[in-house]
């Protein structure tokens, strides 16, 4: 965790965020390096200009980076200007002749539980209310959606190690409180108040804020059309831990 908080007094921003960053990033470009024989051309190609973790990192054995070495291979980073008959044609006119093209474009991080329509109180559609910039308390609970409750919701994805499955569980744990306390009190609903939503918000921003995903410049899957990171959770796992042990019932409505 260490090496993802933004150090603002660290001299150059644009290669690494703080002193352990750049330390892993001379690691890495080091081993790259190594798999790449020496190739400077090459590792110019697949050396990121970002700071290390801004970015999913490519988990490589080896067989990557070295398959680029062989000489039936080549990497082409050019911007591609169009698809032609005879394969593509990349910004600089250079056309490559293919014989088969994959499209790697991603997928919408951002749409949670699509494409379910869930509506909630006064007919409310959440995938209205979430729009480009999905929130959730804890990334389980939505202010107006009365025990309703999301398992890997809004800000729950882990970008910086740990277990899913360890994250999962505390919603589980989570979501099973709150209906225990709707069964143990006599109520019939429960309902996150809108001003825990908010203020939890700004925290989770703000946590963001000083991280390396945030980092300008860049584009990743964790960021939404605006550039704010709805993805990944900020929090170290021991703090998520301790606020879903329990349901703080106050920061609930119970009718």
């Amino acid at each position: 965790m260490p090496s993802l908080v933004v150090d603002p007094e660290w001299p150059d921003q644009t290669r690494s965020v703080n002193a352990m960053n750049d330390m892993m990033r001379e690691m890495f470009t080091q081993y790259m390096a190594e798999q790449v024989g020496g190739d400077e051309a090459l590792l110019a190609k697949v050396t990121p200009t970002y700071p290390p973790f801004v970015k999913r990192m490519l988990q490589d054995n080896g067989s990557w980076l070295t398959a680029l070495t062989r000489e039936n291979v080549d990497l082409v980073t050019d911007r591609i200007a169009e698809i032609v008959p005879a394969g593509i044609r990349c910004d600089d006119g250079t056309e490559h002749p293919v014989d088969v093209i994959v499209f790697a474009t991603g997928f919408h991080a951002n749409r949670f539980l699509w494409p379910m329509d869930i509506v909630g109180r006064g007919a409310e559609r959440l995938r209205e209310r979430w729009g480009d910039e999905p929130r959730a308390y804890l990334g389980i609970t939505v202010p107006g959606f009365p025990n309703f409750f999301c398992l890997y919701g809004p800000g729950t994805n882990l970008a910086h190690a740990g277990s899913i499955i360890f994250h999962s569980e505390c919603q589980v744990r989570y979501v099973m409180g709150c209906l225990a306390a709707i069964l143990r009190n006599g109520h019939t609903t429960i309902e996150c108040r809108s001003e825990v939503l908010a203020a939890y918000n700004e925290r989770f921003d703000a946590r963001h804020a000083g991280l390396v995903w945030s980092h300008t410049g860049t584009t990743s899957w964790y960021k939404n059309p605006a550039g704010k990171i709805l993805i990944t959770s900020p929090w170290l796992l021991v703090e998520y831990w301790g606020w879903t042990k329990t349901p703080d019932l106050a920061d609930f409505e119970l009718r």
